[in-house]
């Protein structure tokens, strides 16, 4: 609760300088989700698990261009990052799937 004080009092604050009105732009756009990580114990600090967990996906994007789309892409990348995490959390990604799409039976082939 201090530390979130603490950011929300850095955003009323006036700036004169260009890039501390930039960086606090993106504190007051992401002030709601900054310390998630404090009180949700799977949310990693830096963020860095999930970087790793889309690395692969966005290198396959570039190399292939498969993905043409912004929607396309955020598509992707959701559903990858959904698996990911469901497998790094040791669930079973198509029965986590199946039960998301309302417990509807998975049709494969």
């Amino acid at each position: 609760a201090e530390a979130s004080l603490h950011l929300e009092g850095l955003i009323r604050e006036d700036y004169e300088a260009q890039e501390v009105k930039k960086l606090i732009e993106k504190i007051r756009n992401g002030l709601g989700h900054w310390l998630t990580f404090v009180t949700e114990p799977d949310v990693d600090s830096t963020n860095n698990r999930a970087e790793r967990a889309l690395r692969e996906q966005v290198v396959l994007r570039k190399m292939f261009r498969t993905l043409r789309s912004a929607e396309g892409v955020q598509i992707h990348e959701t559903i990858t990052t959904m698996l990911a995490t469901w497998k790094r959390r040791g669930l079973d990604p198509p029965e986590q799937l199946q039960s998301i799409l309302g417990g509807q039976e998975l049709r494969l082939g």
